[in-house]
């Protein structure tokens, strides 16, 4: 049996369970019948979420709505969807709730809808605008800068603005290494401190949390501040006897920054330095006279102008002769002229003077001084219209009560040409092409005096002129380049200016480094085979007649001339000149050595006499005609006769 029923335009109120049955409604044929679900639009959904979500933490959004379906057993599902910004979302069940972690710090917009199976949707629901709380983060400093130098009392550190990302909003601190500075987002420093140096963060806070900002270092340079010096633990002026003991000490209150460099001079002289240190300290272990004098201690570490202290070092010394002053004490003049002579003497305290003649008894004579320095004066007596009588010895008596008084001789000669200079030597330092010479310089005469040098090979008559040298008033040296290998030279030197020569040669040979040119043998292409000019120990001379021609031959045993031994016996050559004439004087009997380093021979004999070399140098020969000798004594001037 079939049973039906037909209905149209259904409406929410045809939905329910229809039922069929026999005779009415009380007689149900069991499993007969029907449920007619009428489908309705879901209820707009309203979203509940937590109303402050936190970054990083799972959220919760629960979806509501209520189904318009009828019968209310309907059985029917209500499935949600759910947007984030109007964009779907895919999620795992399409139920509700909705969970998930918050991943952003940004702000979105929630909202879902829903609908039964194979029914209609719901509208979507109101938007669910979710802004996640977070602690501080990104902590920027305005300006960006990290370090900063400043010079204290001149500059200062820009403001800074502190600034972080965060929700709620930040509060914002300032610490200093450490220990908190200052509240408030800027960091305001004023004009550079030394105080301020260090290193600083902003902290940002809120509810959720704290965060640093980077560290802002401040390096308030400054100098470094001189708490004392002193010499002797006396600051000031202290005052000590020559050769006494003087400590320096210098001490810093601060060392700067940066670190400074400390050091002690005397004038422009430094004693010592001391780097990244509070006190410097410099003994001397016994004064001089010419160290008196200021004496400072700076500190310096290109922070503005270095910082400086001073005190003064006054040192009692007797009297003694100035450095510049010639050590001949001869001044030179001439008849019927002035003169004034100067000395200058170095003593603490400043020493008076008394001029007499030194050959004459109660003569004082009248002087005047000039004070140059604290420690130096120049003392003068000056004569007119000299005469005769005038020339020779004076005296001068110094005086200033420390170690007895000091007497001075000095005298006034004729003006003329400069004396003989003296000490003329072989520095005993050869090379293979040059050698060093030695010379003291003779009075000038009065006059800027000069002093030329030649040269010959030991086998030749030929002179070189190798140089001139003005005087320095103190024993010369000189090398003499250019030189053979090996070979022996015989130097002379004279002095001269603008009167004339010293008129008298002195002489010293010396032998370059090496090993000697071959020695070529005597023979008729030989007018003379030389004129020597020089000896040592052990040589002899010998003049041989042959056929009209002198042959002179030099035995040697190896010393040198004008440099006898390391401890430098100075015994002077004597020189008398030699002519034609005087070359060719015979002798009744000869003997002939070759000129060797080597012969055997060890005595010699001449006109019959037998004679053992001397332990002095034997007579060299000038070259040019005068009646002076190089006696080795002092120097002659050219008033003097024959030695």
């Amino acid at each position: 049996m079939v049973m039906a029923f037909d209905l149209r335009s259904v409406v929410r109120s045809d939905a329910g369970n229809y039922t069929c049955g026999r005779n009415g409604p009380t007689d149900i044929i069991p499993q007969c019948g029907q449920k007619l679900v009428v489908l309705g639009q879901p209820t707009k959904p309203t979203i509940s979420g937590p109303s402050s979500p936190m970054f990083g933490r799972q959220v919760i959004l629960t979806c509501s709505s209520t189904s318009n379906t009828l019968p209310a057993d309907h059985g029917l599902t209500l499935i949600y969807t759910w947007q984030r910004d109007n964009t779907d979302i895919s999620v795992t069940s399409p139920g509700s709730p909705y969970a998930f972690t918050v991943s952003s710090r940004g702000s979105h917009s929630y909202r879902c809808r829903t609908r039964e199976s194979q029914g209609l949707e719901s509208e979507w629901s109101q938007a669910y605008n979710m802004e996640p709380q977070y602690g501080p983060y990104a902590v920027t400093l305005q300006p960006s800068t990290l370090s900063y130098t400043k010079r204290e009392g001149q500059e200062s550190v820009p403001p800074i603005l502190c600034s972080s990302t965060c929700r709620p909003t930040c509060t914002y601190k300032w610490f200093k290494d450490g220990t908190s500075h200052s509240d408030g987002a800027t960091l305001i420093l004023p004009v550079a401190d030394r105080s301020q140096t260090g290193s600083y963060k902003c902290q940002a806070s809120n509810t959720h949390g704290v965060d640093d900002s980077s560290g802002v270092l401040v390096d308030v340079t400054y100098h470094a501040s001189i708490s004392m010096l002193t010499a002797n633990s006396v600051s000031g002026s202290v005052t000590v006897n020559e050769s006494d003991s003087v400590t320096f000490r210098c001490e810093l209150d601060n060392v700067g920054n940066p670190r400074s460099v400390i050091r002690l001079l005397n004038g422009t002289e430094e004693l010592t330095m001391r780097d990244n240190s509070t006190a410097a300290l410099y003994t001397m272990d016994s004064t001089d006279c010419r160290q008196r004098g200021n004496y400072s201690c700076i500190a310096s570490n290109n922070v503005g102008e270095p910082v400086t202290k001073r005190v003064e070092l006054l040192v009692k010394c007797s009297p003694r002769l100035g450095d510049s002053l010639s050590k001949q004490l001869k001044f030179a003049a001439g008849l019927g002229s002035d003169v004034t002579v100067s000395m200058s003497v170095l003593a603490y305290p400043l020493p008076t003077f008394t001029w007499s003649r030194s050959n004459r008894t109660n003569q004082n004579l009248t002087g005047f001084s000039s004070p140059v320095s604290d420690i130096s004066v120049i003392a003068r007596v000056h004569l007119t219209n000299l005469k005769q009588q005038d020339f020779g010895e004076y005296s001068l008596t110094v005086d200033n009560g420390v170690g007895g008084s000091v007497t001075y001789t000095v005298s006034i000669e004729p003006a003329g040409p400069p004396q003989t200079p003296t000490q003329f030597r072989d520095l005993d330092n050869a090379t293979t092409s040059s050698v060093w010479l030695s010379w003291l310089p003779g009075f000038n005469g009065g006059r800027t005096q000069t002093f030329m040098i030649e040269y010959r090979q030991f086998a030749t008559r030929t002179w070189t002129f190798h140089k001139s040298y003005a005087d320095s008033d103190k024993m010369m040296v000189d090398e003499v380049t250019g030189l053979i290998s090996g070979e022996i030279y015989i130097f002379r030197l004279q002095a001269e200016n603008d009167y004339g020569d010293s008129n008298r040669y002195v002489f010293v040979e010396a032998t370059t480094a090496g090993d000697p040119p071959a020695q070529p043998k005597p023979d008729a292409a030989f007018t003379y085979t030389q004129v020597v000019a020089g000896a040592t120990v052990g040589t002899f001379l010998l003049t041989l007649l042959v056929g009209g021609t002198v042959l002179m031959v030099l035995y040697r045993k190896g010393y040198r001339i004008g440099n006898n031994s390391k401890d430098q016996v100075n015994v002077q050559a004597q020189y008398s000149h030699l002519d034609e004439e005087s070359e060719k004087q015979q002798y009744t009997e000869l003997k002939m050595y070759e000129n060797t380093k080597d012969a055997a021979a060890d005595t010699s004999s001449h006109d019959g006499v037998a004679e053992t070399p001397s332990e002095h140098h034997l007579t060299y020969e000038s070259i040019r005609a005068s009646p002076y000798q190089n006696t080795g004594s002092h120097s002659q001037g050219p008033d003097h006769g024959d030695g």
